[in-house]
């Protein structure tokens, strides 16, 4: 089976009908074979820059896709789409009009400085009629080689695109039967969607920082999907509320409180049960590592990872893990809502450094099939249609590396 790969593409125009050639680039690239259109972000207008004469603003986008072609085959599709669109290039064309420009922003956590190929795209850090609906769809997605989230790297740049309400565009692909777009597949996407997990999959992890609703979509999951829970037993960690209290102080007995806690019930998992129950857990062991790495330091720290790798090495790993992906406001309005007493005054910094730090973990990570699910704009606890989103995703993945679940609210 080919491998799939998360990509995302900016879309722009600025003559002749704007939105219908938008339109046109989202129909095209989701009826081409090896592309599927995942989501779209809302359109923006902007001012169109320019050396010359002044132009007519554009209206922009961001597609994100899964691809089983090359970034070289996915940006050679992008361009026939465009010529296709009655794009005309000229030796000055970077200055000129456009009926459809499509660039390759991102290709997996790829960096490629080929000719006639840069990815990430050499300006995405100075655009931000690129970066803000970017930011809609993956806000905390890493930017390889730039050391920052898409939010981060908004947050530096000035500029003017404003939301366009009028226009929406659809990744609907109707005009290409599914199973056409992944050759030697059978069977396309949506036939392979069921609420029932693959044969394969019998042990889920849902991760997420502290507030991002992990246990809670477990509880959820566990039962839509008939498997057995695992829930980590944080709050039989003696040291706990003390280590949100005076965390120098208390740092190294949490987390040694932790580690054997995660092991023992992670080792349990190992068992002949695994082979006959679907497992649905709300923390994977590797993460235990992550608290360590910016709780400890000298030797603690290499104590700990010292039995860190002896213990790693019984461990069962997961055959699919889900993060959901959350900004730091998000978080904290999230920890705040739950009223926790020890976590009543829990620190800002602390939460935006662990963000930081899961972002970083789940950008490189490739051990098992990893599911990527931005939460910013869903409600699974309240709405029925967000979870059935949710499930519906969890039951098609698990296949090949990373995907990504960008749902947008228009």
């Amino acid at each position: 089976m080919s491998q799939h790969t998360p990509a995302y593409l900016a879309l722009g125009s600025n003559q002749g009908d704007r939105a219908a050639y938008l339109q046109a680039a989202v129909r095209a690239l989701g009826s081409s074979q090896g592309i599927e259109v995942i989501a779209c972000s809302p359109v923006y207008e902007s001012a169109a820059v320019t050396m010359g004469d002044a132009q007519p603003p554009y209206l922009n986008a961001v597609l994100s896709v899964h691809t089983t072609l090359s970034a070289a085959g996915l940006l050679r599709r992008c361009l026939d789409i465009e010529v296709a669109n009655d794009r005309v290039r000229s030796s000055d064309a970077r200055w000129t009009q456009r009926t459809l420009d499509i660039d390759v922003l991102l290709y997996g956590t790829e960096e490629i400085l080929e000719s006639g190929l840069v990815v990430p795209h050499p300006r995405i850090a100075e655009r931000e009629f690129v970066l803000r609906p970017l930011a809609d769809l993956a806000p905390n997605l890493w930017v390889p080689g730039l050391n920052a989230t898409v939010t981060g790297l908004l947050e530096g740049v000035e500029g003017s695109a404003s939301r366009v309400t009028g226009v929406v565009l659809s990744p609907d692909s109707s005009e290409a039967p599914q199973a056409e777009l992944w050759p030697g597949e059978g069977r396309g996407l949506q036939a392979r969607v069921s609420e029932r997990l693959p044969s394969e999959i019998r042990y889920v992890v849902i991760e997420g920082v502290i507030g991002a609703g992990k246990s809670t979509l477990t509880r959820l999951l566990a039962r839509r999907f008939g498997a057995r829970e695992v829930m980590e037993e944080f709050d039989e960690n003696p040291f706990l509320a003390r280590f949100y209290e005076d965390r120098p102080r208390w740092a190294f007995q949490t987390q040694f409180a932790f580690l054997a806690s995660r092991f023992r019930q992670q080792q349990a998992l190992g068992g002949p049960d695994l082979f006959h129950t679907r497992v649905i857990s709300d923390y994977m062991f590797d993460k235990d590592r992550l608290f360590a790495q910016l709780n400890l330091s000298g030797d603690e720290l290499q104590l700990y990872d010292t039995m860190f790798g002896i213990m790693q090495a019984s461990i069962p790993k997961p055959d699919l893990v889900v993060y959901l992906q959350a900004s730091t406001d998000r978080l904290m309005r999230m920890i705040a809502r739950r009223g926790r007493s020890y976590e009543r005054d829990m620190d800002r910094a602390y939460i935006d450094s662990l963000n930081q730090a899961y972002e970083q973990f789940f950008f490189r990570y490739n051990a098992t099939p990893l599911l990527i699910v931005n939460t910013e704009q869903i409600d699974f606890v309240h709405s029925e249609e967000d979870l059935e989103a949710i499930v519906r995703q969890v039951a098609k993945v698990g296949y090949a590396g990373t995907t990504y679940f960008n749902p947008v609210r228009v």
